[in-house]
């Protein structure tokens, strides 16, 4: 069986196989790398290094891969069919060149992917002809090529930043088994912000501002080759065409290292976030494995360096390293090896509660595969359904998390609130994907939903979420216990409302105004004002409440014993 390793890039996508036991790349069209472009100006999708050639802003995709999971349509075709439109084209590449046929594949997707883009990208592989065997998250498949090749045990992070997007991971490989701490990322930096700001520094300087879309589109690539080719000298030039005028492009060494400088900056935000969920201490670390195209250049390594202060593991080409890694992981579940990869839940997941609050049931960061179960029951009398709300974030209130699915469990016994048992499961794969089970326990009635690509969620960045968790945590706790506060004095409310009549005439008055004041409290959301009147209501009603009780049991009411 032959199996294959697919760094699916943002900017550049990788194959590669085990030779002999070794992992080697596939060449396609002369290069490691296969440029993740798409142009569609003829009746064929072109790939790759003809589609640069071709570029225009009209039939040219760049980076579709930051749309993974959305339903827009782009050239009336969907993310996930011009990833498949890359895929083929790497596939029947590498087929026509090895001689084989490729039976299956481990496709790595960037660590913070949620569950609509992995599995928009299981959906382009199976529209491109490729049987997925998993995926593997990016920095994960790096540490498989490192750890392996170097057999090391200890706690290391992969420091991942491509022409696109940024990863960091905390892991801890011991004797085969790799298991993600902690990871975070960003899907929109990387080597084209760098480039960027090269493009506007030098039309800035050189005053150029009626630029068309494709003279932009060429500029960027004159300052990708100015910041490639920055290397020993302080400063590189290349002439540059506007209007049928030439300019001189240049990127100084002092202005690489500025923009660069940015960059780093942005990684580093997110590095400290994930060492944080991971508990570790960058002092723990034995060392960071550098990853990406970007990490080639010799100021990321200083910046990296400096900071970290651990040992650098950059001894594999970079920009295979993933690809290596994801052809390792292929062969050993083929061979069924010795080796064990546990990935993490990149985003808690959970189900809307009465009240508008979340019930967290998979939390960020936990390993998968995960089975996961919460038992909920119903809030009013006869109650025959249950609607959930599937949610992905970090915050506790539902609006502010997103929303992955809505389905309904339908044919619930009537009963009185509170007696069903209505269990929900939360199951995630090796891949990612997560699907849903809600069923009743006495009935077994059920309904299960995948969530699949269309789901909604929208590929904003996971540090964006985290981000606003993190600004947010005082203030989002303060809500939640709000939103507790007023759920159980209104269940309390109801209670008191129900027995009321059964407490002796002379407090049924002095509780009945303190009902209607507590109600006005929760009204006008004076929540800190509940707790005195919440305690005064069941002192009065906590007088009588044995009472009440027993003789409810015995059908009797607290008036007729005692005579009022």
């Amino acid at each position: 069986m032959f199996t294959v390793g697919i760094d699916l890039g943002t900017t550049a996508s990788v194959i590669s196989f085990l030779k002999d036991g070794v992992p080697e790349v596939v060449q396609i069209d002369g290069g490691k790398t296969v440029p993740s472009v798409v142009n569609y100006s003829e009746n064929r999708p072109i790939v790759g290094n003809e589609a640069i050639y071709k570029a225009d802003d009209v039939n040219t995709i760049f980076s579709v891969k930051r749309h993974m999971g959305n339903d827009e349509k782009i050239f009336d075709r969907s993310p996930a069919e011009i990833s498949a439109d890359i895929l083929s084209y790497i596939k029947l590449t590498t087929e026509m060149k090895l001689g084989k046929k490729i039976d299956a594949a481990v496709i790595t997707v960037p660590a913070h992917f949620s569950d609509a883009q992995r599995t928009a990208t299981k959906q382009a592989a199976s529209i491109a002809g490729i049987k997925v065997l998993r995926l593997v998250n990016e920095p994960t498949a790096a540490a498989i090529a490192f750890g392996l090749d170097k057999n090391k045990n200890g706690v290391f992070a992969v420091y991942d930043l491509g022409g696109g997007t940024f990863d960091f991971s905390v892991l801890r490989l011991s004797n085969g088994i790799f298991q993600v701490l902690a990871t975070g990322g960003d899907n929109y930096l990387g080597g084209d912000d760098v480039d960027q700001m090269i493009l506007d520094e030098n039309f800035q300087r050189n005053n150029i501002t009626d630029a068309s879309s494709n003279e932009k589109m060429q500029g960027k690539r004159v300052a990708k080759f100015l910041k490639e080719n920055l290397v020993e000298k302080d400063l590189v030039e290349k002439d540059f065409s506007v209007r049928n005028k030439v300019y001189k492009f240049a990127l100084s060494r002092e202005n690489a290292k500025k923009y660069l400088k940015k960059i780093f900056e942005r990684t580093f935000l997110i590095s400290s976030q994930v060492l944080e969920d991971a508990e570790i201490s960058p002092e723990d670390l034995d060392g960071i494995v550098l990853v990406g195209g970007m990490t080639k250049l010799s100021f990321i390594k200083e910046f990296v360096s400096g900071h970290f202060k651990t040992k650098i593991f950059d001894d594999l080409d970079p920009e295979k390293a993933v690809s290596f890694g994801a052809a390792i992981q292929a062969n050993s579940i083929v061979e069924n090896d010795n080796i064990l990869l546990i990935d993490v839940v990149p985003l808690t997941l959970g189900i809307e509660t009465f009240g508008g609050g979340v019930d967290k049931v998979i939390h960020r960061n936990t390993p998968i595969p995960i089975t996961e179960r919460r038992e909920y029951t119903t809030y009013q009398d006869n109650q025959t359904g249950m609607k959930f709300r599937v949610l992905q974030g970090e915050r506790p209130l539902a609006d502010e998390c997103r929303t992955l699915a809505n389905f309904e469990l339908k044919g619930i016994p009537a009963m009185p609130a509170g007696l069903a048992r209505v269990i929900v499961e939360f199951s995630i794969d090796v891949n990612g994907l997560l699907d849903v089970k809600a069923y009743e326990k006495t009935t077994g009635i059920s309904q299960k939903i995948v969530i699949e690509s269309s789901a909604g969620l929208s590929d904003s960045d996971m540090m964006e979420i985290l981000e606003k968790a993190f600004k947010e945590k005082e203030r989002d706790q303060i809500k939640a216990n709000n939103i507790s506060i007023k759920i159980e004095t209104e269940r309390s409310i109801r209670f008191w409302k129900s027995i009321i009549k059964e407490i002796p005439v002379d407090f049924q008055k002095i509780a009945s105004e303190k009902i209607s004041k507590l109600e006005k409290i929760l009204f006008e959301e004076k929540f800190q004002e509940v707790i005195p009147v919440k305690n005064e209501l069941e002192n009065i009603f906590g007088k009588f409440l044995d009472e009440i009780i027993n003789n409810h049991l015995s059908g009797k009411k607290l008036q007729d014993i005692r005579g009022v």
